[in-house]
């Protein structure tokens, strides 16, 4: 998923609709059994990770930001049963996306804070791909 909604501070931390949201994440996690979750080097989706972070009792991997091709490698890495939560910018989600199997054409507008998408592989065929909006 995109972090939540930010301030348009120069160092941006997330609003109150950012807060929110960060806690409407915490809620739908805590019906999966998540391991992992992976964040982005910036302030915004740290923010939006620790609360489902420390509601789950799992700890957070910060990955840089045009890291994308080691967090995809990270993730592939775990055993396959394992959930793992990621938490990035607009930009980097559709390539993430398509990393995991979603077909090319997702596009985040800048101003959408609310997708979470739920990718889910599969042994013989494409994954299972579920649209949320938090």
């Amino acid at each position: 998923m995109r972090h939540a909604e930010q301030s348009a501070d120069p160092e941006p931390v997330l609003t109150e609709a950012g807060q929110r949201r960060a806690t409407a994440l915490v809620r739908a996690s805590m019906t999966q059994d998540h391991r992992h979750l992976r964040d982005e080097h910036a302030v915004d989706p740290q923010e939006t990770a620790e609360p489902t972070a420390n509601a789950l009792g799992i700890t957070h991997t910060v990955v840089p930001r045009q890291e994308i091709e080691g967090l995809v490698a990270r993730v592939r890495a775990e055993p396959r049963q394992e959930r793992v939560l990621i938490v990035n910018h607009s930009l980097n989600v559709p390539g993430l996306l398509k990393a995991f199997g979603h077909p090319e054409g997702i596009r985040v507008a800048l101003d959408d804070y609310e997708p979470l998408f739920v990718i889910v592989p599969r042994a013989d065929g494409p994954p299972i791909e579920v649209f949320l909006r938090l």
